[in-house]
């Protein structure tokens, strides 16, 4: 130990000091008197001062003796002497590893700190305050991790910029005792920050890291990173940049930050909690990650939210209802679709767009439940039906006589109901013909009532909607994806009008033309008759228009789903037709009965045989165009389909070369930025070997 503080030293620190292998402590502090001014000629000697030391006569008779920086020349009269220890610190403090106290406080020390003060590993305090020391403060300080580093008063330091005065970011950063930490000039709290989010998400491994963790410069001139006037972070822009890691939970301290986009990136872990800090927060970008756990709290608190994007993520549970509504669809994107990853979808009541674990998209407005709808449209219909049986409702309660069901009011109930179809069958007697007729019935609004539940968008629930949107790592904006044109719902009128519009007219003819009847077993065949043939209709045409709604991403697809549905439309014809190869007695017996009481003539025996048969054949000349007519369509979608196959498989070729060659670019990059660094240490070498 060497001891010799608050003493009358002068001069300069003897190098030999250094050659005190074992010194653990060496004290030279408060070797620094106050400055005294005395008459040249007759306190100083008469010779003028040619330097070296200076002796002039003190007050009390005692000599005052000093040289160098501590002889200060007013004019050629006075001389001002500050006696203590100056010059420059010496180097060569590596031959003193045991050093645990150095104390050069209070000194006329001048000149730069020698960086090899911190290779000092034993080191505990470093006191260099209140001196001249100049130049900038070494980064190699930064080591000194459990020391305590004192260099306040010394006004001459600076940064490495001479006009900055901004500390080494690893001293302010890792060594907690150092003196100047909290002063926000010297050590920037944010810049604190983002060295930790740097260190978090792998920053060694980033693509871009210009600027980043550079011990003297500005963070604010940090790639991705844009500050106001005040030097405080407002954009951390990172997207697409090679970051890995997790965000650190420093991020929340950037308090006037109002962009954060880390989108397209390998980030992992959770996002960080006390978001809701983050009070002047607009956009949020943490898509096409690998982030997990639960959205923390404080979303609902952020009033400026304009860009939430989540998605692409492992996240769960509940997105906060956010303050804000978002400007458009792509505003507020989460993985809130179906099929996720997990059990459930995350939930989010306020987004504007949800996606699923296949990067499939849709705007959360669509989200609807067909099958209420549905009933609200088939009660329409039914209340169409009510107001036109009116004149029926009108007979029953005027008419105090029934109409005679041998009435011989000219009709064709039979012919428009369809002649073809089982639902003639509601006006026959036979239980049996009642069976069949209420089956295929039933059998309609099942598969009607599958397709419009299906075709339902529930993003909590895999249903059969076809996500039309894409939100690409990117882009900000999403993409909708769909095909369709106004040709492909041209094309799909035209097909409803052909095949369901005269059963529709035809169910409220028969609705309206029951009053005839009466309160009679013929009218109430013929309303129940027209009910059903108008409103499966209603319904088919309902269930054709929500299921495409819900998948046709294409004209083919229209189309293609539209032909289906009408195929399910016609099932009542089909069993007519299956009747009459199965049964051909029992049918005719039963529309022989249907025609003597709704045709209008009983003489109808061998002239109705020979039309039935006449009808058979032409139905089935029918079924067989229009199985020539699916079989070449089926064929046309096949065609398509290998197409778009063979397209696909085209499109991942060419997104697998791409990836490989940006993989080998990243990697040429690396080794690029590794060779540099080389370089840039060997030039740093060079200089010091030329000092």
């Amino acid at each position: 130990k060497l001891h010799l503080d608050n003493n009358r030293l002068i001069g300069t620190i003897p190098d030999d000091v250094l050659s005190l292998v074992r010194l653990r402590e060496l004290k030279l502090s408060h070797n620094r008197q106050e400055t005294q001014c005395f008459e040249a000629l007759t306190e100083c000697g008469a010779q003028p001062y040619q330097g070296g030391v200076l002796c002039c006569g003190g007050d009390n008779g005692e000599q005052v003796c000093a040289d160098g920086l501590g002889v200060e020349i007013v004019d050629p009269i006075y001389y001002c002497l500050t006696p203590g220890l100056h010059g420059t610190i010496p180097a060569g403090f590596t031959n003193t590893p045991y050093l645990q106290v150095l104390d050069l406080s209070s000194t006329l020390l001048k000149g730069n700190i020698p960086p090899e003060i911190g290779g000092l590993s034993r080191l505990e305090i470093l006191d260099l305050s209140n001196s001249a020391l100049t130049g900038s403060i070494p980064s190699s300080l930064g080591a000194l991790t459990d020391a305590v580093v004192l260099v306040r008063g010394n006004d001459m330091i600076r940064g490495q910029n001479k006009n900055d005065r901004i500390a080494p970011l690893s001293l302010c950063s890792n060594v907690p005792g150092f003196d100047l930490v909290e002063d926000k000039t010297w050590c920037p709290p944010e810049r604190n920050f983002l060295k930790a989010f740097y260190t978090d998400a792998k920053g060694q491994e980033w693509t871009n890291v210009t600027g980043w963790i550079n011990e003297f410069n500005n963070h604010c001139e940090w790639h991705g990173v844009k500050c106001n006037e005040e030097d405080k972070v407002i954009k951390l822009m990172l997207g697409n940049g090679g970051l890995s890691g997790r965000i650190s939970s420093k991020i929340v301290n950037l308090t006037s930050i109002e962009n954060v986009d880390l989108h397209d990136n390998d980030l992992k872990g959770s996002i960080p909690s006390g978001i809701g800090k983050l009070v002047n927060l607009s956009s949020f970008i943490v898509s096409y990650n690998a982030i997990t756990g639960t959205i923390p709290d404080g979303f609902d608190s952020l009033s400026n939210l304009q860009l939430l994007h989540l998605h692409g993520n492992r996240l769960r549970g509940t997105v906060p209802l956010l303050a804000s509504k978002g400007g458009n669809y792509s505003s507020f994107i989460s993985d809130c679709g179906s099929p996720s990853v997990f059990d459930s979808p995350l939930d989010c009541p306020s987004c504007t767009m949800c996606c699923n674990s296949q990067n499939e998209c849709d705007m959360a407005e669509k989200k609807t439940d067909f099958g209420m709808w549905s009933s609200v449209f088939i009660g329409s219909a039914v209340f169409a039906l009510l107001i036109l049986a009116a004149p029926l409702v009108k007979e029953i309660f005027t008419s105090n006589q029934n109409v005679p069901a041998t009435s011989n009011v000219a009709s064709n109930e039979h012919y428009t109901i369809g002649k073809d179809s089982v639902y003639s069958f509601f006006l026959s007697t036979s239980v049996t013909a009642w069976i069949f007729a209420i089956a295929v019935l039933a059998t309609q609004t099942l598969c009607f009532g599958f397709f419009i539940d299906e075709a339902s968008l529930d993003f909590g629930d895999d249903r059969m909607w076809q996500y039309s949107f894409s939100c690409p790592p990117n882009n900000l904006n999403c993409r909708d994806n769909s095909d369709v044109t106004a040709f492909g719902w041209i094309f799909f009128a035209l097909f409803g009008f052909f095949y369901l519009t005269g059963d529709m007219i035809n169910g409220l003819k028969l609705v309206w033309s029951a009053s005839k009847y009466g309160l009679s077993l013929k009218g109430f065949q013929i309303f129940l008759g027209g009910c059903c043939l108008f409103s499966i209709t209603a319904l088919g045409l309902y269930a054709t228009v929500v299921y495409n709604v819900a998948t046709s991403r294409s004209n083919v697809d229209m189309i293609f789903n539209t032909v289906i549905l009408l195929f399910v439309n016609e099932l009542d014809e089909n069993l007519f037709a299956s009747l009459h190869a199965i049964i051909p007695a029992w049918l005719e017996n039963t529309t022989s009965e249907i025609s003597a009481n709704f045709d209008g003539d009983v003489r109808i025996n061998v002239q109705y045989a020979n039309a039935n048969h006449q009808l058979r054949d032409d139905h089935a000349g029918r079924i067989k165009n229009v199985d020539k007519k699916l079989a070449r369509r089926s064929n046309a979608i096949k065609t398509i389909e290998a197409r778009h196959t063979k397209l696909k498989k085209y499109v991942a070729d060419i997104r697998a070369k791409q990836a490989a060659e940006n993989k080998e670019v990243k990697r040429v990059m690396a080794k690029l930025h590794e060779q540099r660094s080389k370089v840039e240490a060997l030039e740093s070498f060079r200089e010091q070997q030329n000092r």
